[in-house]
Parts: C-alpha cells; structure tokens; sequence
C-alpha cells in the first residue's frame, strides 16, 4: 500500500521580488536515474515540461528535485521515497524544505543562496539539514 506523507516550508520572498531563481540542478542533461520511481509518478500530474533530477540517498531516503509548470505558474519540488512511501513538497520560489517526520529535512536552495546551517550537500542546491 503506498501512502503519502509530506511538509513543506518555504522561505517567504515578496510576490514582487524582482529575483530570479535558478537551480544548477536542472542544468545537466536527464540520465536514466533521473526518472522518478512509480511510488511518486502520480505526485506531478498538475506538471507539464517537468523535469526530474535525481539528487541521491540519504540513509535509505532516495531524493530528487522536479521543475515544471503547474496551474499556477513555475514550481520546483523535492520528492523523498523510502520503502515505496513518497513524500513531496512544492514551491514557486525561494528554499523549499520537505521533511518525513524523522530528524532530517531536506531543501532546495535557489542559486546563490547560502548551505543552511547544519547541513550536508547531496547533490548541487540539495542538502540534508539534521
């Protein structure tokens, strides 16, 4: 049975910010890993030109960021998969932080923006805060 869990945390950015995110991750040409697992292929049906990156695995929690367009404009997510239970978080800007109710969070930083504290990078703008 696969359930869903997830929280999500965005930093707030003004709706007028004249700021344009970028995320390196997305930078890089899709490779076969890059492709979400079936526990989390439902998650982005809203998503159109989506595209997935694979980030690595973190003591058995597989990690990918996902840019698309939704309904509502540009999002970037963070989907988590451990033992077949996907969790996911979406944003429009800014960190996006996507945690499984363990002591670990995960976020994705834009471009340009400092490591969070406490954290260990797994991949380019994805890092492990403990």
């Amino acid at each position: 049975m696969l359930a869903l869990v997830g929280c999500t945390e965005v930093s707030p950015e003004p709706t007028n910010s004249p700021r344009t995110y970028t995320y390196s991750i997305f930078d890089t040409g899709a490779e076969d890993i890059d492709t979400l697992p079936d526990a989390a292929g439902d998650l982005f049906a809203d998503l159109t030109q989506s595209m997935s990156r694979y980030a690595g695995d973190d003591n058995g929690t597989q990690v990918w960021a996902v840019h698309g367009i939704g309904t509502e404009g540009p999002k970037v997510c963070l989907v988590l998969v451990a033992h077949d239970v996907a969790s996911t978080g979406c944003a429009s800007r800014g960190v996006l932080e996507v945690g499984r109710g363990t002591s670990a969070a995960y976020q994705l930083v834009p471009d340009g923006d400092p490591a969070p504290d406490s954290s260990v990078k797994l991949a380019e703008n994805v890092y492990v805060v403990r």
